[in-house]
Formats: C-alpha cells, sequence, structure tokens
C-alpha cells in the first residue's frame, strides 16, 4: 500500500512540469486583455472642480433650468442618473444612463441628461494615487429645487 502510495506521488511530480509547459510560450491574444475598470468606490472619490458635490448640484439643475420644458412646477418625482468619470476627469457621453425613475417625464429625463453633458471637469477618483475610470450616481429632482442653485455674482 505504501508503495502505491509513493509510485502515485511520484508520477504526479514527474508530469507536473509537462502540464506546465504546454502554455509557457503560447502568445497573448488580444481576447485575454484585461478592459480597463470602472469603479464604484475608490478610496478617493471624484470632486467637481467647481465646487465639489454642492457645486456640481448648482451646475447641474442651473443647467437643467434651462434646459427642461417650461411648466415644470406641475411636475413632481425623482430620478438616478449614472455616468462614468474618467481617468482624465470628463464625463463620459456614451455612459450616461437612467438608473431609477419615479414619474418624472421622459422629455424632462432627456433635459437632466444634456444637462449633465454640460456639467464641467472632475478631479477623478483614485485608487493608490492612480486615476481610475469611476461610476456616479445624481439625483434628479422636479421641481427643480431652487435653494440648490446659488445666484450669480
Amino acid at each position: 500500500m505504501k508503495s502505491i502510495s509513493f509510485c502515485l506521488i511520484l508520477l504526479c511530480f514527474a508530469l507536473l512540469p509537462l502540464s506546465c509547459k504546454t502554455n509557457k510560450h503560447a502568445p497573448i491574444s488580444d481576447t485575454n486583455v484585461i478592459k480597463s475598470e470602472i469603479w464604484v468606490d475608490p478610496c478617493q472619490k471624484p470632486y467637481y472642480l467647481n465646487g465639489g458635490d454642492e457645486g456640481l448640484l448648482n451646475d447641474l439643475y442651473s443647467a437643467m433650468l434651462k434646459i427642461a420644458p417650461v411648466a415644470q412646477e406641475c411636475i413632481q418625482g425623482r430620478a438616478a442618473v449614472s455616468f462614468t468619470i474618467s481617468e482624465d476627469g470628463v464625463i463620459d457621453p456614451n455612459s450616461i444612463e437612467l438608473i431609477r425613475n419615479r414619474s418624472v417625464p421622459e422629455d424632462y429625463i432627456d433635459a437632466a441628461i444634456q444637462a449633465i453633458k454640460s456639467l464641467g471637469k472632475f478631479e477623478p477618483g483614485k485608487l493608490n494615487n492612480t486615476p481610475k475610470k469611476v461610476r456616479y450616481t445624481v439625483p434628479i429632482i422636479y421641481p427643480i429645487p431652487l435653494d440648490r442653485i446659488k445666484a450669480s455674482e
């Protein structure tokens, strides 16, 4: 019994180098390349360069006020829109998507998306001091909360 176990172990060790050599010099194909990851919660979150979160909501709601259809007082609802901020701190316009909608009409959502596209630059999110793509979500509220908009100085 001991000799059979010893032979099996010896055989496993003898075949191990053969199994490792089969892929040792195989070329790396493009399908094995890892695409850049999008982070949701990096060590350092993106920072809107025009005033942080408060400045972001101010600029967002100010732009929405200009773009949204006129009769917004009768519209009441909330939504959440998500987008990706690149390693350069720029919003990727193709990544903007509605993730939650509670009774906000489509044309008002479109106005919010256009307003997001017009936002300024961010300090990118970082992981270990390396800029990363980060997913960011903002609330969309109708009627537009005028208390979130600062008067122009």
